[in-house]
């Protein structure tokens, strides 16, 4: 059956919303945890997120990046569905690995893993959702984003009021995203696609060493974004990570909507950039660069001029005695949102091979900036530290940017 395509503006419509209020129900799963909890629970969910989250993003490889942007047709939808579910195996034994290793306690170790667990079914959905980002249909991927948000925040909620428990408020997570993949995500794709994973080992060798690079860059991108929630954690404690995480969350759900304005927009940079219309190309990739920095300036000010009113009403009201550091994080979206479309651009031009270099600069840059700031300065010192990263995400992807382009004018 022949899918029809939408057209680009309403593509990124239907993203925005689905982005908007999916990232507004992971966002109520923090809030829900520090109301109902305290912030030693908010600390050990966040620590769940940041020691899973590399994982799953590196076994992934970015495939979906690679699905969307193959305007070639080099490899099939099975070819993508067989290795994400391999993926998928080799995650478990890392998180396993991971949590054997480091030696957390039992309860921590049980919220880890399943939080782990909760991003299998997520990441195979992603597979199914990059097959419908490559035809342009966000509006499907869109209603799947609602329903897995909308039933998460009832199953979590429900369960953290009455059992007080966050690994069974966690289980409750897993259940609903497997029964919106199952449900949802495999019957929309079967209308169009044959639904079947293709293990054909020499095909998923040549699909893993092409987005491999990816699986790299989208490892140090993850521990980049996760580096300062490491080293608070290591520095300054549990307690003091939940609110420190909490705050950050903020930009983060802010990246998810600048993240759903590009993400429509890779295809057709893709094409542009195959095409060698660099200047349709450029056009484009400016108007969101330039949408970023609109989005990033218009947070800073809110922090400023109501941040401690915002984060009593989110939250309770003793995140208010974080304002400070509410604006300090709100100061690096003015470079972290435009540093997410550069990213984009940069992934359209399948440059994929440059990517890691690039990644482990902006490693050095985080770890540096936070080992030598969160001691002196707390959490703030953090904060800095995460302007630091993104102002050298922003010049060194521009500067990345203008020498690809350059190279295909010639």
């Amino acid at each position: 059956m022949e899918i029809k395509r939408l057209s680009l503006k309403i593509n990124m419509t239907w993203t925005l919303v689905g982005s908007v209020f999916y990232s507004i129900t992971q966002w109520l799963l923090l809030i829900i945890l520090a109301k109902l909890g305290t912030p030693e629970m908010v600390g050990q969910y966040a620590l769940g997120l940041a020691i899973t989250a590399p994982i799953v993003l590196f076994t992934e490889m970015n495939l979906r990046l690679a699905q969307v942007t193959d305007a070639k047709g080099t490899f099939l939808f099975s070819h993508y569905l067989g290795t994400r579910l391999i993926s998928v195996g080799v995650s478990i034994i890392f998180f396993l690995s991971v949590v054997l290793f480091v030696g957390f306690d039992m309860y921590t170790a049980m919220v880890i893993l399943l939080i782990g667990i909760a991003k299998l079914p997520e990441s195979i959905s992603g597979v199914f959702h990059g097959q419908l980002q490559k035809h342009e249909r966000m509006d499907y991927i869109t209603k799947s984003q609602i329903l897995k948000g909308m039933m998460t925040v009832i199953i979590f909620s429900t369960t953290l009021y009455v059992t007080e428990s966050l690994i069974l408020s966690i289980i409750g997570q897993i259940i609903v995203w497997t029964v919106v993949l199952l449900i949802y995500d495999f019957q929309v794709v079967k209308k169009y696609e044959v639904v079947k994973a293709s293990f054909h080992m020499a095909t998923i060798k040549r699909l893993v060493k092409m987005t491999l690079p990816l699986g790299i860059v989208a490892l140090l991108a993850s521990v980049n974004t996760n580096i300062p929630t490491y080293l608070v954690e290591y520095f300054l404690g549990r307690e003091e990570l939940g609110y420190f995480a909490a705050i950050l969350y903020i930009l983060f759900a802010g990246d998810r909507m600048v993240n759903s304005i590009g993400q429509p927009a890779i295809p057709r940079l893709a094409m542009f950039f195959e095409q060698k219309n660099i200047r349709s190309f450029q056009k484009l990739l400016i108007g969101l660069v330039a949408f970023g920095f609109v989005i990033g300036v218009l947070g800073f000010i809110v922090a400023y001029l109501i941040g401690d009113t915002v984060l009593s009403i989110i939250y309770t009201p003793s995140y208010a005695t974080y304002a400070d550091l509410f604006i300090f994080i709100m100061v690096s979206g003015i470079f972290y949102y435009p540093a997410t479309f550069l990213e984009l651009g940069f992934s359209a031009t399948r440059y994929f091979k440059l990517q890691p270099l690039l990644a482990t600069f902006w490693v050095i840059v985080s770890v540096i900036g936070c080992v030598l700031l969160i001691p002196k300065f707390g959490a703030v010192g953090a904060a800095i530290a995460l302007i630091i990263f993104s102002f050298s995400q922003v010049i060194s992807m521009l500067v990345v940017l203008y020498l690809i382009l350059r190279k295909s004018y010639v």
